[in-house]
């Protein structure tokens, strides 16, 4: 990569599980001299890049297309083909006659993708509640709670535990139901450069920024058995609630993708059109690469 043209850069990251092989890197010596790390709410990442605090962040894929940063940097994120085991739709009752959705505050990207499959798929788009979802709150009849991230597992370990709850819940996974739907992969959150980082480093240091954030994806993906094991003697949960390195080295190697390649470009294009359809999302600027 030559010689550095900037000695560190700010990145702004979520506290997720499933971010881990993107950032593992920059916990080492030499990844903490190229970058510091700031964790935040997903829908907390977007103020980061507007007020200066972060050159780029792993950002929803909604605020991307709502234009709150310049573009994508560093052809990586979280996406999923098929089932993505931790963004999922508890409910009660048919899916079509939710009266109430209870959706998790800290989500921009899973709730508009819900308003999607329910438009799309059912007709019908109950009023959306923000809330802190916790296991054990059974939603009432003809309600759900939308939940993401590590509070899926632990919801999914309460109903391994709980046979009556079990019965009574039914679970849509959005991954698998995007993919019903379009065909594609789905993009829940990809690394965004700030809206004036080209003006501030200029296009060698885009360039530069771009390859940190490969190496560090490359890095994680070369060690998710070393990870997966870490993180389970830590006390994560994986898939099903189960507390193994099988469980969580599973969710990094087959429920997620981190490289963007065409196909998710792809995904991002779909999602863009079908919540400019339901009025998600503007019509403009679309998806941006740096």
């Amino acid at each position: 990569m030559g010689s550095a043209l900037r000695e560190s850069y700010h990145l702004a990251t979520v506290s997720f599980l499933n971010c881990l092989p993107l950032v593992d890197w920059f916990a080492t010596p030499e990844g903490r001299a190229r970058a510091t790390l700031t964790a935040a709410l997903p829908s907390l990442l977007a103020p980061l890049l507007a007020d200066g605090r972060a050159d780029a962040a792993l950002l929803p894929t909604a605020e991307i297309l709502r234009a709150r940063a310049a573009g994508l940097v560093g052809s990586s994120g979280i996406a999923c083909y098929g089932p993505v085991d931790s963004v999922k739709l508890y409910y009660r009752g048919p899916l079509g006659g939710l009266r109430r959705v209870a959706v998790d505050r800290g989500s921009r990207t899973s709730v508009a993708l819900l308003h999607v499959l329910l438009a799309e798929t059912v007709g019908a788009v109950p009023p959306f509640l923000e809330v802190e979802p916790r296991p054990g709150a059974l939603p009432a009849p003809d309600e759900g709670v939308l939940v993401i991230g590590d509070r899926c597992f632990a919801f999914d370990r309460w109903l391994s535990q709980d046979a009556e709850a079990a019965a009574t819940l039914q679970a849509l996974d959005l991954g698998q139901a995007w993919l019903d739907l379009t065909d594609l992969p789905f993009v829940f959150a990809a690394w965004a450069a700030a809206p004036d980082l080209a003006g501030r480093v200029g296009e060698a240091g885009v360039r530069e920024l771009d390859a940190l954030l490969v190496r560090a994806r490359d890095h994680g993906l070369a060690r998710l058995p070393e990870l997966a094991a870490r993180e389970a003697a830590a006390g994560a949960l994986g898939p099903g609630g189960w507390q193994t390195a099988a469980a969580l080295e599973s969710y990094f190697r087959r429920s997620l993708r981190y490289p963007l390649g065409p196909a998710e470009l792809d995904g991002i294009r779909r999602f863009h059109e079908l919540g400019v359809r339901h009025g998600l999302l503007p019509p403009e600027p679309g998806l941006r690469v740096l």
